[in-house]
């Protein structure tokens, strides 16, 4: 039998549509639409009813069945979780959470090192108790002659005297030098004799150099001074040793002879007091 909503054919043992669950007519029952046929109500003529529609040509959609069901209540039953089967995978074993290691010993040891730190600064620059003060080391230890003040006398008089002595004899030398070396350019400058000036010069200078001053006020300085002169005085006389025989032009020696002025000046503001001190001779830049 062929379902009347569907158009499926099924078995006459059926009360219902395989498919769809429409009811089905009983056996022999004519088809819900009647005859192919039917006769006009005026005439004989029999008028040809439209066929059913194949069941392919208006299908009745899969997915909007008709509801031929009767809605279930909804139940109130309530699911209750089982414990996990005895069976199933075991979970991942995961270490514990370390704890967070405390700042507090790294602070501790570093204030325990400040503290042993300090402790040794204060050992090593604590003062000893004693006022006696530590000796200067040698190369700048001052020396222990005496300073003398105006008006007053040093405590060695004699080494005063002694070293005041032998700075005014070399003086004296270098000033006899200085006579011969007039005489020698207005010679036009010999070769014997500009050798004879060179050579006392030479002497002059290693005397210099050689002078105690230890007990002469600022004995040091004034030294020192006179060395540079006799230093530029004689490259000035190996200059016109160079050109002799006759004299080289003022422009030639011009600077070592500014160089030995300067020096002189010097050595005689050193000198003066020493020498009133003493009882000697003032110099000028002439006579040295």
């Amino acid at each position: 039998m062929r379902c009347p909503n569907c158009g499926t054919d099924t078995g006459t043992s059926s009360p219902r549509c395989m498919r769809c669950n429409a009811p089905l007519p009983p056996p022999g029952a004519p088809p819900p639409g009647g005859d192919a046929t039917a006769r006009d109500p005026l005439g004989e003529v029999p008028v040809p009813r439209d066929p059913l529609p194949p069941p392919w040509e208006n299908p009745v959609p899969w997915d909007v069945p008709s509801d031929y069901t009767t809605p279930m209540p909804p139940s109130e039953q309530r699911s209750t979780p089982l414990s996990p089967e005895p069976w199933s995978e075991p979970a991942i074993w995961q270490p514990p959470v370390q704890p967070k290691k405390s700042r507090l010993p790294y602070f501790l040891g570093t204030a325990g090192v400040v503290l042993l730190i300090g402790v040794a600064l204060g050992i090593v620059f604590w003062p000893s108790g004693s006022n006696t003060p530590t000796p200067p080391p040698a190369a700048t230890q001052p020396s222990t002659r005496p300073v003398e003040t105006a008006g007053t006398q040093t405590e060695d008089t004699g080494d005063f005297d002694t070293q005041a002595k032998a700075v005014n004899d070399l003086l004296d030398d270098m000033h006899s030098t200085r006579t011969d070396l007039g005489t020698v350019v207005t010679e036009d400058c010999p070769v014997s004799g500009l050798e004879s000036v060179l050579d006392a010069r030479q002497s002059q200078l290693e005397k210099a150099r050689e002078l105690e001053v230890g007990a002469l006020d600022n004995g040091t300085q004034m030294r020192d001074a006179l060395v540079r002169a006799l230093e530029a005085s004689t490259e000035s006389n190996r200059r016109y040793l160079d050109v002799a025989p006759g004299c080289p032009s003022e422009g030639e020696v011009a600077d070592v002879n500014q160089r030995a002025s300067s020096a002189k000046s010097e050595f005689i503001g050193y000198w003066t007091p020493i020498a009133e001190r003493a009882g000697l001779p003032a110099r000028g830049e002439s006579d040295i």
